[in-house]
């Protein structure tokens, strides 16, 4: 740590004493009716979209802004509208004159001449602005990402388009969740609450290097300047067979020195799925199906203050709790077949419930340090989280032969209570100066996890089982990591932008397994470079390079070798061994006005999956994980945006890509071919008052494989109502999911001999009625406003 202070008091040093040349933007800003726009927001970004110097205009209508020389977008805003963007290059003093912007200030009432757009492409990243769309409206964050460009929600599982892993984050700070724990968690997020979804598939080297594909990064709603407000909904949505109820409410308010957010959330339903697999043994067809049904209360709340404790230094925390309790039936029927004979001679079924009770705990504290008022600054942020879980997963069935007739029985139990702990400390330093910006900063997270495990297996009896004495023990797993990372964006002149940095993260595990008594550890350090170019041929195109090396960690529920029993011949574990795997992203973008083509190759190695592995012996199935694949994959992805219809706007996006699978230590059949998806976003306006709007969205799945799995076609269309009324502060919506009921995950693979085919649906099909009420101030007191509060805090790009 001593050479990580010497290394940041370095940096400070060299560029504190760059040149501080400083020159003034300056204009007047006034309405269509020619009136003076008193009190309106300008605010300086750097290219990369870092919020630099908020100030307002006087009762004139006049504004000033000193910084330093460089290439900067200027916005105005009034009560959240954007009014006004302009892209400047500074190298002397700049004169706007007039601003003349379309907008009418009647008691803080605005017509909007201006919004933000749905998508916006930055030089390392895509936001999807949720804030703006209509079908998220009601709903979660996990249906907020099913629409987001670029993004894959299926089974739960988050996914980049035509890539592999991601990690999703909550205001940069990464929540380490297993899969169904992360869907848990998104959903108890609602949409509403969502400002942007960002999608880096290059992250910036002050990022974590975990996440294979890259990041998905949530950022919440924050209160805008001298503005208080409170929104309060309802929300009841049906499902196939069940429903599920809903209430939110959001405060937030930002006055003087004082910035406070805060959300609760509540949700009580339940969902269904069904599974269906064929497992075609040498001697025995096995038709499998389970019908999985959970019932479920989610608490979310959201807690978070910002206070200028001295005209340099910013002080804030940010406090998330997620609290759900779970119960859950599996219903599962296997008929075993005699090959050529239509007739099952074994009839297998089972009852498995599960009652879970996980709760997640967060706490961020933020210190902003300003070194000067040319940008430099540092930022200081202190994290800890909580994850436990008690998860309780008894089970029963019989196993009946046909001819001649038998019966055999089995039972069992597994308790897991886990309990996850993590501490990081993070500091970084921003440096802009008169040739480039840079940024430099260091990490360390301490990690650890313990499950206490009980279980007990029966296997196949004669009698019933009355008793069930469990065998404890314990899987234990730490993880510490120390990184480093430089970091610098160039704008070499109007029409070239550079990115680049270099990460290095020093890791150390050391996992231990009561059960099998094996301990292992597993220590390595590696280097994480990053490149971002852009370069602005002409006013309407622009080409985007970018390379980035990355690395995805297993969960601590992969690594976990619990065995799960669905069946005495279906079980579920993780995996001690599994290893991290690495992936080289590269990317070559071109945008033309509202279309976008993106060129990307990567390559994946030692990719981690589960995986059903067959035992021909007796005709037992294992739902496992392990390091199974090698992957190269070739492709582009077409998105094209149309809005020159007033009352429509239409998202579209074209996947097709290459992969080619190579299987390590696994006797299966390797799957290459192509993927093609296509998906279609499209609102309509259709008042003028635009208080009455329309969304209709379809995704179709062309082709695809993944590994060793084949997967078939499948589409999904739906549709989202929205009414506005009483100065659309009340909001009514309606949404209806998967309306066809063709949304439903086909795949077939072959293993050691033993061809698989499954049909699985997941509850998709949806229907949602949500109504939103918001009230609150946009007025301002100026006289008593501090400018020290007019800056935002900062954390995207470098």
């Amino acid at each position: 740590m001593r050479k990580v202070f010497l290394f940041m008091v370095f940096f400070v040093f060299v560029f504190h004493n760059t040149s501080k040349a400083q020159f003034k933007i300056k204009g007047k800003v006034v309405t269509k009716q020619n009136s003076p726009l008193a009190y309106g927001e300008v605010i300086l970004f750097s290219q990369e979209s870092v919020q630099l110097k908020t100030i307002l205009t006087d009762e004139m209508g006049e504004f000033s802004i000193e910084t330093i020389r460089g290439e900067y977008k200027l916005e105005i805003n009034q009560f959240k509208q954007v009014l006004f963007t302009k892209n400047l290059e500074l190298s002397a003093d700049i004169n706007l004159g007039i601003v003349e912007v379309a907008a009418v200030n009647d008691l803080g009432i605005v017509n909007i001449s201006k919004r933000r757009p749905i998508v916006e492409r930055k030089i390392d990243r895509l936001v999807f602005n949720v804030e703006n769309t209509i079908n998220s409206v009601g709903g979660d964050a996990l249906e907020a990402l099913k629409i987001t460009p670029g993004i894959s929600v299926r089974n739960e599982t988050v996914t980049i388009i035509g890539k592999q892993s991601v990690r999703v984050l909550v205001d940069d700070k990464v929540i380490e969740l297993a899969t169904e724990d992360l869907a848990s968690f998104l959903r108890s997020i609602p949409a509403d609450n969502i400002k942007s979804i960002e999608v880096i598939t290059n992250p910036p080297a002050r990022y974590d290097a975990a996440g294979g594909s890259g990041l998905i990064n949530i950022r919440l709603k924050k209160a805008q300047a001298d503005t208080w407000n409170l929104s309060l909904g309802t929300s009841y949505l049906l499902r196939q067979e069940k429903g599920e109820g809903g209430v939110t409410g959001n405060f937030m308010y930002n006055k003087n020195k004082l910035s406070l957010s805060s959300s609760l959330n509540y949700r009580n339903g339940g969902e269904s799925y069904n599974y269906q697999d064929y497992m075609t043994f040498p001697s025995e067809l096995w038709n499998t199906k389970q019908v999985f049904r959970r019932d479920y209360k989610r608490l979310n709340g959201v807690l978070g203050a910002q206070v200028v404790a001295m005209p340099k230094w910013v002080i804030g925390f940010q406090y998330i709790a997620n609290i759900n309790r779970t119960n859950a039936t599996r219903n599962t029927k296997s008929l075993v077949y005699v090959a050529n004979n239509n007739k099952a001679f074994n009839e297998i079924l089972a009852l498995n419930t599960a009652v879970q009770k996980p709760e997640f705990n967060s706490l961020n504290l933020y210190n902003e340090i300003k070194i000067d008022t040319a940008g430099k600054k540092i930022i200081l942020n202190l994290d800890y989280f909580k994850y436990n879980n008690n998860d309780t997963r008894p089970y029963i069935g019989t196993s009946v032969i046909d001819n001649p007739y038998s019966i055999q029985y089995f039972r069992g139990i597994n308790d897991n209570a886990q309990v996850t702990n993590n501490y990081a400390g993070k500091i970084d330093v921003e440096l802009p100066s008169k040739w480039a910006n840079w940024s430099a900063g260091t990490k360390i997270s301490i990690s650890e996890t313990d499950n206490k495990i009980l279980a007990f297996n029966s296997g196949l009896v004669n009698a019933s089982i009355k008793d069930m004495p469990q065998i404890g023990y314990r899987f234990n797993y730490k993880e510490d990591v120390q990184a480093l990372y430089f970091s610098g964006n160039k704008k070499f002149n109007s029409k070239f932008d550079a990115q680049i940095g270099l990460r290095m993260e020093a890791t150390q595990t050391k996992s231990f397994n009561a059960h099998s008594n094996q301990y292992l550890a597993y220590n390595y350090t590696k280097l994480f470079p990053t490149i971002n170019l852009a370069y602005v041929s002409s006013e309407n195109s622009t080409y985007r390079f970018s390379y980035g090396r990355r690395l995805a960690r297993p969960n601590y529920a992969e690594l976990n070798p619990n065995v799960t029993y669905i069946t005495p011949f279906l079980t579920v574990r993780g995996n001690q061994l599994l290893r991290p795997y690495f992936v080289d992203n590269f990317e070559l973008i071109y945008s033309y006005k509202k279309l976008e083509s993106n060129f990307f190759y990567s390559a994946e190695k030692d990719v981690f999956n589960q995986i059903a592995l067959p035992d021909l012996n007796n005709n037992d199935i294992s739902l496992v994980y392990q390091n199974i694949y090698n992957f190269k994959r070739y492709g582009f992805i077409e998105t094209y945006t149309f809005d020159k219809i007033g009352w429509w706007s239409s998202n579209n996006l074209l996947n097709i890509n290459y992969l080619t699978t190579k299987t390590i230590a696994l006797s299966a059949n390797d799957i290459n071919g192509l993927n093609a998806y296509f998906r279609s976003n499209n609102d309509f306006n259709l008042t003028k008052a635009k208080t009455f709007l329309f969304n209709l969205s379809f995704d179709y799945f062309i082709a695809g494989n993944y590994g060793i799995d084949k997967i078939k076609p499948f589409t999904i269309t739906s549709f989202a109502i929205q009414y506005l009324l009483l100065g659309k502060d009340l909001r009514i919506n309606f949404r209806a999911n998967d309306i066809f009921k063709t949304d439903k995950y086909r795949f077939a693979s072959t293993i050691n001999g033993v061809h698989r085919n499954s049909n699985y649906y997941f509850d998709s099909r949806q229907f949602q009625l949500s109504i939103n009420y918001k009230f609150g101030s946009n007025k301002v007191n100026i006289k008593k406003r501090q400018t020290a509060n007019e800056d935002e805090r900062a954390r995207t790009g470098n």
